[in-house]
């Protein structure tokens, strides 16, 4: 379970992201990302972020952050601000 979490996003800022590792990633190093929302009657809200590094993952659990949607709109504007507009690509998957 303990390296389980060390895989979950720590710290969001404008150098990058930090896992709860100590591992800092520069978001010149993010090389995908897939919001995982629910289906059906849930609503729009996104329950997991999955996020693919140059080496390595990492990943934000929303629903389990008092802040969860703050959190994930940090994510939003880091990546839109931090990688070239051409590398910009995000999935979304309705999970059951």
């Amino acid at each position: 379970m303990w390296l389980w979490r060390r895989l979950h996003v720590y710290r969001i800022d404008k150098a990058g992201i930090t896992l709860w590792s100590g591992r800092a990633v520069p978001w010149s190093k993010v090389r995908n990302f897939q919001f995982r929302k629910r289906m059906g009657e849930a609503g729009p809200r996104i329950t997991r972020v999955d996020i693919q590094f140059e080496i390595g993952r990492g990943f934000i659990a929303p629903g389990w952050l008092c802040n969860g949607d703050e959190v994930v709109q940090a994510f939003r504007d880091g990546v839109r601000h931090g990688l070239p507009t051409g590398r910009m690509r995000s999935n979304y998957t309705q999970r059951r």
